[in-house]
């Protein structure tokens, strides 16, 4: 949809043939009040074919009826003056290009020099008896009715491209949330997965019970990812659809789990929490909680061997989280997407806060710095 091109003047074809029509009416007037009905024929009879062949193809031009319908009275008036009534075809012609026309210079410009054209036969007196303040009247009230319907027009197609793009970019952002959910509770569940059965894998031939014991673990890190995964797709679901379960989302009240099982995959990681956790505002509770989770997956895949400190700290209305990756051999596994860095910090923003991730000397630090209440709750 074009924001230039108003829509009621693209698809209200049904108006062109009334005012073909109109037209019509008035060069059927001309002809029976003027005693030359020849001349009228002749001069009125072009204007009105070009009238209606406008009105009925879509592609015809528009400007050699507006020419013939603004001068053609004009000059019906130079020749006889009983052809004054003529002039209306003039006034509906100005109607029809100030709400129609595209190019609002052109109207200016066309509708102008009429206006010019007939004060100044007016004032020199060359059409007897020409009441041509009136006209000039009628000219200018016609055309101001015609920029408001191009205004108003222009204003409602302007709003419905700006509600197209509202609703477009709502769609984004919910693709935006659902990719983070994904990519958060997939990276998550397969980095854990991951790490209990690299850990099986080699104690299978010195410990098998141990890995047997690694494995089992790894198969409940799947199922409950499984779980949380099924859970995020219902969350997707209507809220007004009475089958969609009511399911509590993680906070940071969980992060202690979170680090236990990084932990029991065989990631060195400890967990600090302190402060009031729980007061902390559900959106950013769980804002915290994928961006922890999301840290520790990343710890997990690029270092081997890290110690890794997950800090969560309430202080005064803040929330700031600091997760440190220290030491370990880091892994190459290639240049990146940066999809995670980007998912930590749009779910920071999400609630009003920020989100610095970097290397340092001996490792790699994220830290987030959010409200306790969300950018949402303090509206």
């Amino acid at each position: 949809m074009r924001i230039g091109a108003p829509q009621w003047v693209l698809d209200q074809r049904a108006m062109r043939p009334v005012f073909a029509g109109l037209v019509s009416i008035i060069a059927i007037g001309a002809f029976v009040t003027r005693d030359d009905e020849v001349v009228s024929w002749v001069m009125l009879g072009p204007t009105v074919a070009l009238f209606w062949a406008w009105a009925l193809s879509w592609r015809f031009p528009a400007w050699p009826a507006h020419f013939l319908g603004l001068y053609i009275p004009l000059t019906l008036n130079l020749i006889e003056s009983d052809a004054e009534i003529s002039m209306f075809i003039a006034i509906v012609t100005i109607g029809v290009i100030a709400s129609y026309a595209k190019n609002r210079t052109y109207v200016r410009f066309i509708i102008g020099s009429w206006i010019f054209v007939m004060v100044t036969l007016g004032v020199v007196e060359a059409i007897d008896d020409f009441a041509w303040p009136n006209w000039l009247f009628g000219a200018v009230f016609v055309w101001g009715a015609g920029e408001m319907i191009w205004r108003f027009t222009y204003t409602v197609d302007e709003l419905a491209h700006t509600r197209s793009l509202v609703a477009d970019q709502a769609t984004l952002q919910e693709r935006r949330r659902i990719a983070r959910d994904v990519h958060d509770l997939v990276g998550h569940s397969l980095s854990v997965v991951m790490l209990h059965i690299t850990g099986a894998r080699h104690l299978v031939h010195k410990d098998p019970h141990e890995a047997e014991r690694a494995l089992i673990q790894a198969e409940e890190a799947g199922r409950q990812s499984l779980a949380e995964i099924r859970r995020t797709v219902g969350l997707l679901r209507d809220e007004t659809d009475p089958g969609a379960p009511a399911l509590p989302s993680a906070d940071l009240t969980d992060v202690p789990e979170l680090v236990d099982d990084f932990a029991a995959a065989g990631l060195f990681v400890t967990a600090e929490l302190r402060g009031k956790v729980h007061l902390v505002d559900p959106a950013t509770a769980l804002a915290g909680y994928r961006i922890v989770q999301e840290a520790l997956t990343n710890a997990s895949r690029h270092t081997l061997d890290a110690q890794v400190s997950v800090s969560v700290t309430i202080v005064d209305n803040a929330c700031e989280i600091v997760v440190a990756n220290r030491g370990g051999e880091t892994i190459d596994l290639g240049r990146g997407s940066g999809f995670g860095l980007i998912s930590m910090r749009e779910r920071a923003k999400s609630v009003g806060g920020s989100l610095l991730a970097g290397p340092t000397k001996d490792g790699w630090t994220v830290e987030a710095t959010l409200p306790v209440e969300s950018a949402r709750m303090q509206r």
